[in-house]
């Protein structure tokens, strides 16, 4: 960094006056900034409501599994995942907030998106455990994405409360993702070596 302001200082004694900004191979392009006439607040809001639902269905899935876990070794796991999407469901809630989502609690969609979670379970009644876990491992990938994507929005439009908050978020996804991907080895593994009775009848 040194060297090429040496370069820039000698650049412009060499070109006094051009008004030209002299950018080298040494410097680094930081990513821009933008400005708070520039950062789109209703769209964020919009974005943070469908989040909401989203962490909602994570919340409800969580709970669900907590009381009758896919296998009965996942059964703490579950519980600490219910405890802290509960907690991300807030975070969420107050970003959304900051940048004008009013919270509404809507009755018919409450009971829709009940309905919707009992045809879910109908659908998941005859499949097997390893599948169950699976299935919530495809939901908290995408809830790391979704974080990931916008922690460094946060960052980049210099909303550092915002990107703190919802870092938290993802760290705790990340921690609870690898905790059901080794449940997920334990049950494939298992599956793996259990005896099949039609491959060896007694």
């Amino acid at each position: 960094m040194k060297v090429a302001l040496q370069r820039i200082e000698r650049s412009d004694r060499e070109n006094p006056g051009t008004g030209q900004s002299i950018i080298t191979s040494d410097q680094k392009v930081r990513p821009l900034m933008a400005s708070a006439s520039t950062i789109n607040r209703t769209w964020i809001a919009t974005e943070f409501s469908k989040g909401i639902g989203a962490e909602q269905c994570l919340l409800d899935e969580a709970k669900a599994r907590s009381q009758a876990p896919p296998d009965p070794s996942l059964g703490v796991i579950y519980h600490e995942i219910a405890a802290a999407d509960e907690r991300h469901l807030a975070i969420v809630e107050t970003i959304a907030t900051r940048y004008g989502y009013t919270p509404s609690r809507s009755v018919t969609g409450g009971i829709g998106e009940t309905l919707g979670r009992l045809k879910e379970r109908v659908s998941e009644m005859g499949s097997s455990a390893h599948q169950r876990v699976a299935h919530d491992l495809v939901a908290k990938a995408n809830a790391i994405h979704w974080c990931t994507a916008w922690v460094q929005t946060f960052q980049n439009l210099g909303d550092a409360e915002s990107a703190r908050e919802l870092a938290v978020v993802l760290t705790e996804d990340q921690a609870h993702r690898e905790a059901l991907q080794e449940g997920l080895n334990r049950l494939v593994f298992q599956g793996a070596v259990a005896e099949d009775a039609t491959a060896n009848p007694k």
